[in-house]
């Protein structure tokens, strides 16, 4: 199988409109890193950054976006949501990164010429092996993505696999997306679902529950030559999980009670 990882854009034509089938594209903002270009998608709607980005396709979001290059040495940088750059920067010797996450205290990422699950700080900082996928090969796994309660979903480059996993390293389950070359992998924190491209059909995103069921694909006809390898959500959009907003609710009331009682 081919392992190695094209980055060059590949030439292709190119529609003038955007075209959905199923339900309508994500439904929170959709963040991607192209390299020299950030972009974003919300329902059927696309929109691109200036060229202000340095070979970053790695990136984390939670209330802004922070960046690192995906290989050798230099800056990532931190964004706003609106894709400004605010003029930070996050320096490291890179190895081969190019998709990110975050649970909102550490960042993650894929090492892809070891297969290693890496943590960081939010500032990309401090790097610490987590556990190794498959093999521990050169190429086998690009995506990840926060789950939102404690674990990660990865996807794979040579195979067509999203597979789930504790932060430990146990996997919880996996799915198979029936193509290749998977990239962006990403949850909408405020559906639940998992959105992911693949370099085999640049500009086509999917959408799919946790347990695999496919339920939308999305086409950007502008984004076919923007090679989108890294993809998040906003952590910080997240929808309260039913306990914690149980928690609310009660000392919601304990306060109103309190009030009652003066």
């Amino acid at each position: 199988m081919n392992k190695q990882l094209n980055l060059l854009f590949v030439a292709g034509g190119i529609l003038a409109t955007s075209t959905s089938f199923g339900q309508m594209g994500p439904n929170s903002t959709y963040y991607l890193g192209a390299g020299n270009n950030l972009w974003t998608i919300q329902g059927t709607t696309d929109a691109s950054a200036p060229t202000v980005t340095n070979s970053e396709f790695n990136l984390a979001v939670d209330g802004d976006i922070r960046t690192t290059q995906f290989r050798n040495s230099g800056d990532g940088q931190q964004y706003t949501l609106g894709l400004s750059p605010t003029g930070t920067t996050y320096s490291g010797t890179w190895s081969g990164i190019f998709d990110g996450t975050t649970d909102g205290r550490s960042n993650y990422t894929i090492d892809w010429d070891t297969s290693r699950v890496l943590s960081y700080d939010r500032n990309w900082q401090n790097e610490q092996t987590m556990f190794t996928l498959g093999g521990g090969g050169s190429g086998e796994y690009l995506g990840i993505t926060y789950d939102g309660s404690g674990g990660l979903y990865v996807s794979q480059w040579n195979g067509g696999m999203i597979e789930h996993y504790t932060m430990g390293g146990q996997l919880l389950g996996s799915f198979d997306t029936g193509f290749t070359n998977l990239t962006a992998l990403a949850m909408d924190y405020s559906t639940g679902t998992l959105w992911v491209g693949s370099q085999q059909h640049q500009g086509q995103f999917d959408e799919y529950t946790t347990s695999g069921t496919h339920l939308d694909t999305v086409i950007f006809g502008d984004m076919v030559l923007a090679n989108t390898l890294g993809g998040e959500f906003d952590l910080g959009s997240a929808v309260p999980e039913p306990t914690s907003i149980a928690v609310l609710g009660i000392g919601a009331l304990v306060l109103l009670r309190r009030k009652r009682a003066k």
